[in-house]
This record gives C-alpha cells, structure tokens and sequence, in this order.
C-alpha cells in the first residue's frame, strides 16, 4: 500500500527518472559541459533500462517509446533517446546525462512550430514576459488534495486523467456518474497532482490512449471523430467531452426541440461555461434565407466555433498547452484573454457578446439558450450574409452562387490559405470538408451539385491569420497588392499588418471608375467594398477630381505608424499598432462606445504622438480624448450625410444594401445606371465617383481617424462636384444649406457636416 501511494506521489517524474536511474545529482539538467557529449544508440540505454515501467499503467517505458514519432521517426538521425535525453556516453547506468528528466523547454528546443508536430512551451497569451508552464491553466488545474472524489479528479489531477482513460470511465454525465464504472483501486486522492507532460504523453511523447464504455460496459476505445486513430481530438475531449463516439453532442442533456439537438448531458451540463459544445458547435440545422428561387441564401446563423475533428492539430488551431480560454469571464470570475477579446470582437461576430447575453435562466435551460445563441446578419454579417463556402462554381440553387471570389476574406480556410502564399492562391483548392455536409465538387461524383455546400459557415478563426495559434506567430503574406481593375496598386511592406491589409483595402478604388470604357455612362455602379481602412490610411482608393491634389500634409503621419519613423509605436505597422494596442488587443477595438457613441479612448498608441503639442492630446482613458473623438466622428458623419443629401437631389438615392445606389428612396425604382443623366456623358465618371467616395467612406466609419485629411477632401470635392456639376468653384457651404432647405438634412446636421469640412477646401 505504501508502495503504491508513493508511486503516485512520483507520478510527474518517476518515468523519465526511472528511464534514467543512477545518472547522479551532480549531473544538472542542460548543463553545457554536457551538450556535447557522444551518442551511443539506443541499444545500450535498452539493455539497462527495459524493465523501467510506467508507475500507473504498468506498460514498460521503453515499450511505449517504441510507440512514439521519436522512435518512428526517420529524421532523428538515428539519435533516438539521446534525442531528448542528450549523449550518454558519460552514463553508462551511473555518470552524469544531460537532461535525465526533460522538461517542456527541452522539447520545445525542437518542436518550434516548423515541425510537423508543434510544441509550446504552455505560452499564455498576455505576453512574452509570461512564459511559464506555471500559469498555464493546465498546470494550475489540479485540486491537488482539496477534494477527494473520484469524479473530480477524473479530470482535475493527471493521475486521474490517466487512470480513467485506462478503465474507461470517459464521458458523459451518464458514465461519470455509474458507479460501476468508477476506478476500483485504493488510492490516496490527497497525494494526487495537477495536470502535466504525463497525462497527456507517454514516455518518448506519443498520445496517450483513451477507453470509454459501450452500451453493455465494456471497455472500448474513446474515438469521438472516428477516424481509428488516438489523436489530440480524442486525448483533448476525454476530459473537455464534445461529442460521444456515436456523434451525439454533450451538453444539457435535453431532448430535441425544433432545430434543438438532441444531447447527452456533460458532467457539468448546468454550467455552459464549463463544456465546449456550447460555443464550438455551429448547429447545420439552422440554414440561410432564400427568399426566391432567383435569390442567394442570406443571413446563414453561426452557433459556434467549427472544430477541424479529423485534422492534424484540431485543439491547437487555436489553444496551445496554455489552455487560456477563460469563459468564465462571464460570470466574473477571470480576465479577459485573447480567445474571449477574439470571441467578441467583429472577427467572431461578437458571438461571446451573444453568447453571455444568452446566459438567462437556470441549470439546463441556460446551457440550451447559450448553446441556441447565434450569431446572424445583425451581429455577424461578414460571416453570416452568404453561403461562403460555396465553390461550385455555379448556383446550388438558383441564386445561391458561387463565392470562391470571396472566401479569401470572409473564410478562415481561404484567408489562411492566402496569406501562407498570396502568389499561388487559388480559392479553388479551398477545403471545407470539416463543416457539415461539403463535399469538393467533381462533375462525375457530384453531378447535381447537392452536396457541395454547407449550411455552416466559418468565422474567421485564429488559424485564418495565425500559423501557429498558441505560440502568436502571424502569417507573413508580404507586402499586399491590390488588384483593382485598371490600376493594381502595391502596398508598402507593413510587417504584421499586412495581414489586416489583405482584406481592408476595398477591391475597387476611384481610378477603376476612371479605367472603365463605357461610353455613355450607362452601367451598374462600381462598388469598392467594406472596411477598406487601408486604402484610405494610404490615400488611394478615393475617386479623385481633376486637377485637386490630395496628397498628405506633410505632418501626416498615420501611414508610418508601427514602424521606425514613428519611435514608440511598435514595428507591426499601423492596424497593429493602433488597433491591438489596448489591454484588449484581440477585440482590435481603440475606442469604447456607449450607445453608439464614443466614451473612451482605449488604445495607447495615440498619446506617443499626440501629447497635445499637435492638438488635442489622445491619452487612453482621458475624458477629453474621448469628448474630441466622439465630436469628429459624429460631424465626419454629418458630412456624408450631406454628401447623400445633394447626391438624392439628383435622382440617386443610398441604400443600404447592394447595389447600393438606387432611382427612388429606400432602395426603390431599381438600381440607379443612369450615370450621364445629372450632367452628361463627358462627366458621368465624375458623377459615379461622388457616389463611390460617398459609398467608401460610409463603409469606412472610421476614416475621420484613418486619413482625416483625405477624407475631408473626397467628401468636400464630391458635395463640390455633385452641387452643380463643377468640382472647381468651391460653393460646398451653399450645397450644404440647399439641403436643409430642401428638407433633406436638419439645420444641425449642416452646422457640423460645416464645422468638419471647413470654410474652404480643407
């Protein structure tokens, strides 16, 4: 009994220090004079080192080395133990050995993200300075002798862990709580630990394996994504349980319910932060809007993150051993981290948002309004609008098109695929096999087209812009071209950034309308898309007058920002270096809104410049700072107001949904195509390019603080132009009043669209 309580108690160490019995105290562990000591094969460390068993499971060590990559691998060089152990030419059984129990740094040496296996070393997300097994939730998991029960140290303690995978106690509410099932052995829950290396790995690092019971009891193999293999999807949800091996969700533990899945219950099934189907489950029975046989399937609900099952890394797409998820914030118990900031930013669709404003009621009920919460068109419409991931290219129905031209940014799967290589990007080999019901097209296979879509769709996950998750490491595209029609534009090379700039700089810009050849202004409107931030930070998606210059002032300096020409505000380039730094980097949000409107500034970045020896001085968290951001951005509004006031008193009319432009009020009389009719065929590119500047920077709600002065001059020159059809004669403060009187605008939004632009041309 003694024995093997003492066994327990060496659980994290006794494998590897058993492996490497007599190699001394004085050796230290990485020790220099031992780096570079010669290797002498496997054989030699067998021969002492054979009868060395694993203290939980009774299965030799050196058996389930055997099992591993490392002993499988053919790029070891033959070095196999001494791979992570170092040379043991000094050991011989009693000398000294580098590294005789490695450690997580040990293995990271190796497994640095290029390999095809990928290690971190338990990175939390706040930063660098955090780099500690220690603060990984993993490692501060275990209960560690404060509760003795056989269900909690199921999960809470790495003896737990693998004892259960072993016997087959592994999950759902219904397992845990049989009795039968539950471990048999006398153990002394008090000397138990935390999770570790151990739990998860066996000796050489190869998965351990994980048992479940069947519906008579007996033990089989755990393999929820039933590929028949023991990977990280199955390892992972033997304890965080997603789905039983039948495909049955675990959640509630509620019946169906109209589009409701039937799931088995969790052992926590009242608490929805506690099990993942809440949040990484997208329901394929909630599909898209198709109004009509000719319209495309629209506003296509998300319920949750689309785990990728069956592929290499399906947890660490986005967790790492760090394990840093934190729902809990919503019932206040832990900070925020980078995985909830995301979850609430517009990249997610704000789903967490969604999700904690779902948390109502009790006990199960909530668990099912939580899981049911969805984000949609109102909250989530890059994500949600169409059927992204539709690569037939023809329609599935009769308007459900195909969007391969737009899954490099409204995918995970095409952005990622871009952004590894922008030169050989072909939205063709797009893979969604992993959402519910995609099938890759072939004509022979899939001859009715069918099956080729899913009702699911993708965010934009972590593994979208990031090679590697958990260690933080971005894709690296290079410097961005743009391929606007008639005039391709190269942007600088802006490090980090150039990942926001693959899809925030519009598709078309204002020298398209000027490339088009149409003759007599009689065309659909060329639209520049949403969120082109980027290409107004640059000063080059505008549709620029002839004969005005817009070139930046010479103080401008928002393009150089995240770079050396701007000390102290990073080297990521200026989306980074404005957006991400804030104590919630991944919401990529600077300012906090209240109803709409602008009550906190919470980027650092601004104040580096703006100290108040350029005017107002932008410090984080200043009521003033706020007070001035709230006023520009509600008169840059006021000032697009009256732009689509003077453009409505020449027939064309905004509306909020594409084409955008159209003959009557709230998008009626058809679509406006008419471009000569204002004033001619000689100015009808000019007359579209009053629409386009007012179509981008409507898109673009934060272009007062992208590039303020470019912004003032596109709004300026168009009111300018569309007023009388001269762009030349400055009377912009009469077209503003004109509106007013013409009942278009109100008095108050004249003052300020007035008090934005200026008396003159700014």
């Amino acid at each position: 009994m003694q024995i093997r309580r003492l066994a327990m108690m060496l659980f994290c160490a006794l494998p590897m220090a058993a492996l490497m019995y007599g190699c001394g105290s004085s050796s230290k562990e990485g020790s220099s004079s031992l780096s570079d000591v010669a290797t002498v094969g496997d054989t030699a460390c067998v021969q002492c080192h054979s009868a060395a068993k694993d203290p939980i499971t009774g299965e030799g060590l050196v058996d389930q080395y055997n099992k591993s990559a490392h002993a499988l691998s053919t790029s070891l060089n033959g070095a196999g133990c001494e791979a992570c152990h170092g040379g043991g030419a000094q050991h011989n059984g009693v000398g000294p050995i580098a590294y005789p129990i490695p450690d997580a740094t040990r293995c990271a040496s190796c497994h640095t993200g290029t390999n095809s296996t990928v290690f971190q070393t338990a990175l939390t997300q706040e930063g660098a300075e955090n780099n500690s097994a220690a603060l990984s939730n993993h490692a501060n998991g275990g209960y560690e002798g404060v509760v003795t029960s056989e269900k909690c140290y199921r999960c809470h303690s790495g003896e737990g862990a693998v004892l259960s995978n072993v016997a087959g106690y592994t999950g759902d509410k219904n397992i845990i709580d049989n009795t039968a099932y539950m471990l048999t052995q006398d153990r002394d829950f008090s000397k138990f630990g935390g999770i570790n290396c151990n739990t998860c790995h066996q000796h050489g690092g190869a998965l351990r394996a994980a048992n479940t019971r069947d519906g008579a009891g007996n033990v089989v193999t755990w393999d929820p994504n039933g590929n028949r293999k023991i990977d990280q999807f199955d390892l992972c949800t033997s304890c965080h349980v997603y789905q039983n091996p039948d495909g049955t969700l675990v959640a509630s533990g509620t019946a169906a319910l109209g589009t409701k899945p039937a799931t088995a219950p969790f052992y926590h099934n009242t608490s929805w932060n506690r099990m993942i189907a809440t949040t990484h489950w997208d329901n394929p029975a909630t599909t898209g809007t198709q109004v009509s046989a000719t319209a495309d399937v629209t506003n296509t609900p998300i319920e949750g993150y689309v785990v990728r099952k069956t592929g290499a890394n399906p947890c660490f797409d986005c967790h790492g051993h760090e394990a840093k998820a934190n729902t809990q914030l919503a019932t206040g118990t832990k900070p925020s981290t980078i995985y909830t900031d995301w979850a609430k930013s517009a990249h997610a669709g704000r789903l967490l948002e969604v999700k904690i404003a779902a948390a109502t009621g009790s006990g199960t009920t909530q668990v099912d309004n939580v899981m049911n919460a969805k984000t949609d068109d109102t909250t989530g419409i890059a994500w949600t609008h169409y059927n992204w991931d539709n690569s037939t290219g023809i329609a599935r129905g009769a308007g459900d098109q195909d969007r391969k031209t737009c899954q490099r940014c409204h995918t995970a799967t095409g952005a990622a695929n871009y952004l590894s290589s922008p030169s050989t990007y072909d939205a063709a080999n797009n893979d969604f096999s992993h959402l519910s019901g995609w099938v890759k097209y072939n004509s022979r296979s899939n001859p009715t087209y069918t099956t080729q879509t899913s009702p699911q769709n993708e965010l934009l996950y972590c593994w979208g812009c990031h090679s590697n998750s958990a260690k933080g490491t971005l894709r690296t595209p290079g410097a961005i071209t743009a391929n606007y029609t008639g005039n391709p534009y190269t942007y600088p090379d802006l490090a980090g950034s150039n990942v926001c700039m693959s899809c925030h700089v519009g598709q078309e810009t204002g020298g398209s309308i000027k490339a088009n050849a149409d003759a007599d202004g009689t065309l659909n409107f060329i639209n520049a898309h949403y969120l082109a931030a980027g290409g107004t930070l640059f000063g080059t998606t505008g549709y620029e007058y002839a004969d005005k210059s817009y070139a930046n002032p010479s103080y401008f300096k928002h393009d150089t920002i995240g770079s050396s020409a701007a000390a102290g505000t990073g080297s990521n380039g200026p989306c980074a270096g404005c957006h991400m730094t804030t104590p919630n980097s991944h919401k990529f949000t600077n300012v906090t809104k209240t109803a709409g409107v602008i009550t906190a500034l919470t980027s650092t970045a601004c104040i580096t410049c703006h100290d108040g020896s350029h005017g107002t001085a932008l410090q984080a968290g200043s009521a003033d700072a706020a007070t001035f951001l709230a006023t520009e951005e509600h008169h840059y509004h006021a000032a697009l107001d009256a732009l689509a006031a003077a453009l409505a008193s020449k027939g064309i009319h905004f509306y909020a949904a594409y084409p955008y432009f159209f003959n009557g009020a709230g998008g009626t009389g058809g679509s406006y195509t008419t471009w000569a009719a204002p004033y001619g065929v000689d100015k009808w590119k000019d007359t579209m390019g009053a629409a386009f500047n007012y179509n981008l920077l409507h898109h673009d709600p934060g272009g007062y603080a992208h590039n303020r002065m470019y912004s003032k001059r596109l709004i300026w020159d168009s009111i300018d132009f569309i007023f009388d059809g001269d762009a030349t004669n400055n009377d912009v403060t009469a077209a503003i009043d004109a509106q007013v009187t013409a009942g278009r605008i109100t008095a108050e939004t004249a003052t300020n669209a007035k008090a934005y632009l200026g008396a003159t041309r700014p």
